[in-house]
């Protein structure tokens, strides 16, 4: 970095003050593992988590605050893993016991991932092993570090415990909440045009399956970056036998589109206002984000809604700032569910079988887990909102094609 932090004696202390908070862990990568457990206790399951970006760095550091951001960057390029919090109110579906979690935390930002990947997939090792020193037996990745890994493949051989990149349970939230958006918009997925940002990713992939031959929606657009034509046209291919299906690598594509699935793991805000029509409906799961806040008051005439699942009895015990109780990220929501159901092997990694989106979304209903109230941008959506919204979709409504047979949910009919 071009200015030095080591600048005053104000600096000085709050660097210290930094460094201090964090000591306890780094004495827990080094002692040997009978010793942490002397005051720390074992935990079952973890969940990886990283800064979107520097304003949640003081969630855990609140000295933060008071440093120039430059510096904070400095700090987190030589910062090792943290524990950030326990995750307390999960119990066995066998034995009813308690599950003890930890979120373990990686310190680098996305865009000091993106800038040296090999250094980000030893951190996200490094975060990993921590997990493992805490007795985890399971751990869940979040954000960037599941695609930095590859998935969770290049942690597999690297590690003594199970791992899930949390793709299936996402996927399998995103269709609860396509459906419960069609639901509130009275209209049915087959008269929609359902677009895939990321299509040829690991989430996109398994959506598109699943919409193209279960939910049959009324067109499918695959949206990714030109690099992966290739494997856009291979998904196209498929997809196209059972419905109407398009492949697009620009993003000026999207404003045939009624509803949008955003599952990238781009660094950049991607969805802009002259992309998206009237009455679009986004839900977005990247993280970090690929759409703006602005977008709420620049296009009031459309719905982002942010993917998310709901865990009855759960506390991160971190300051996440969601706005109901029990609200989780559906990656932390796959390692939950795995967790109560006595998993300690590898789950959805690297590109996985579809048939493991049906088999959580099956496992999560057991234990209470589902969509989360609808939100954007982590504020619970009004119901005049849904009802302006829905104006937009007034000539489907009145065509008397919305009556739809009451059939079992997707879940339990083909888990």
């Amino acid at each position: 970095m071009a200015n030095h932090p080591f600048a005053g004696l104000k600096g000085l202390w709050a660097l210290v003050v930094f460094f201090v908070a964090a000591s306890r862990d780094l004495l827990i990568l080094w002692l040997p593992r009978f010793i942490v457990r002397l005051f720390i206790r074992p935990g079952s399951y973890a969940f990886l988590i990283h800064p979107r970006d520097l304003s949640d760095i003081p969630r855990r550091f609140p000295v933060a605050r008071h440093l120039p951001p430059h510096w904070v960057e400095w700090i987190l390029e030589r910062l090792w893993p943290v524990l950030a919090s326990k995750i307390t109110g999960l119990r066995s579906v066998t034995t009813g016991e308690e599950k003890i979690g930890y979120i373990v935390a990686c310190p680098l930002t996305p865009e000091q991932m993106h800038f040296d990947k090999r250094f980000a997939k030893r951190r996200i090792l490094q975060t990993a092993k921590l997990a493992e020193k805490l007795g985890c037996k399971l751990i869940g990745l979040g954000a960037l570090s599941a695609s930095m890994s590859s998935g969770g493949e290049y942690l597999v051989d690297k590690l003594g415990m199970g791992i899930t990149a949390g793709y299936a349970y996402t996927v399998a939230i995103i269709l609860q909440m396509l459906e419960e958006a069609a639901r509130a918009l009275d209209v049915r997925l087959d008269q929609l045009t359902v677009a895939i940002v990321g299509a040829a990713g690991y989430m996109g992939v398994p959506c598109s399956q699943i919409l193209s031959t279960e939910k049959k929606v009324g067109k499918l657009l695959l949206v990714d970056r030109p690099m992966k034509r290739g494997l856009l046209e291979q998904i196209h291919r498929q997809s196209s036998k059972s419905i109407l299906a398009e492949v697009s690598t620009q993003l000026k594509s999207l404003q045939q589109a009624d509803f949008v699935i955003v599952v990238t793991n781009s660094v950049e805000i991607l969805i802009r206002s002259e992309h998206l029509k009237p009455g679009a409906v986004l839900f977005d799961d990247s993280q970090p984000r690929n759409t703006a806040e602005a977008l709420v008051w620049q296009r009031p005439d459309v719905l982002i809604l942010d993917v998310m699942a709901y865990a009855p009895g759960i506390n991160t015990h971190f300051p996440f700032d969601f706005p109901n109780e029990g609200d989780v990220f559906t990656c932390l929501g796959e390692t939950l569910i795995l967790a109560a159901h006595e998993w300690t092997d590898h789950f959805a990694i690297g590109h996985y079988n579809q048939k493991l989106v049906h088999q959580i979304a099956k496992w999560g209903e057991e234990i209470g887990c589902k969509a989360a109230e609808f939100r954007s941008f982590n504020k619970l959506v009004k119901k005049e909102k849904i009802e302006y919204i829905k104006s937009f979709y007034q000539h489907l409504q009145v065509s008397g094609t919305t009556k739809e047979s009451k059939a079992e949910p997707w879940i339990s009919k083909t888990a």
